[in-house]
């Protein structure tokens, strides 16, 4: 994933599921990048009505979290589909937007075979959110899941990685993995790696 310019990114994994954060001073916001494995019970976690929609299995996944979402009282905007690079990559997704007049947030699904990912902007007003709709734009659309060979290969140009940066996580040919690229210097980068699912799939009758 390209990170815009101005925007610091750092690899600290408070969080389980957390690959990263990325901040921004002026206007204030923040964005997280996260990521799960795409089970069976995670799809039976999702409301029936979202479940049986006749849409994409991306779009049933955004109308899951808006309802949980519009279920705690929050505005919730509609749902949009995500940019073509996405799908072109084996990765579709969709965004929407809420708000709980504190927060100010874009949030971003994408799903692969074996993992769902999000990709939250937050912020303390309406115009900070707006002001980054264009560097949120940019970081769904360049994000994408690494090739067998790219997953497998060290840094280009012996970059290092961040400092204290652990190592990557169960990075092994063939994994679903996010690098993390500057921006303008797409061929020096820090790869992040995601813990395989069991190969079963997760479309499915549910209890």
């Amino acid at each position: 994933m390209v990170v815009p310019r101005q925007w610091y990114a750092t690899d600290q994994q408070t969080y389980p599921g957390v690959i990263l954060w990325m901040m921004r001073t002026q206007p204030p916001a923040q964005v997280a990048l996260t990521s799960e494995a795409f089970t069976r019970t995670l799809y039976c976690s999702w409301p029936p009505q979202c479940r049986a929609a006749p849409e994409s299995l991306t779009s049933r996944f955004a109308c899951a979290l808006r309802t949980k979402l519009a279920a705690q009282r929050l505005r919730v905007g509609p749902a949009q589909a995500g940019p073509k690079e996405n799908e072109a990559a084996g990765m579709p997704s969709a965004w929407f937007e809420y708000e709980d007049r504190k927060r100010f947030l874009r949030h971003a699904v994408a799903l692969t075979a074996d993992r769902a990912y999000s990709l939250v902007l937050s912020s303390p007003t309406a115009e900070a959110r707006a002001a980054h709709a264009r560097s949120f734009e940019q970081m769904l659309r360049t994000l994408r899941p690494l090739t067998a060979a790219e997953a497998a290969a060290p840094a280009a140009g012996g970059a290092a990685p961040l400092a204290d940066a652990p190592a990557p996580l169960d990075a092994a040919p063939g994994v679903d993995a996010v690098t993390l690229l500057p921006d303008a210097s797409l061929d020096a980068g820090v790869t992040y790696g995601s813990a395989p699912a069991t190969k079963i799939d997760p479309v499915g009758p549910c209890p």
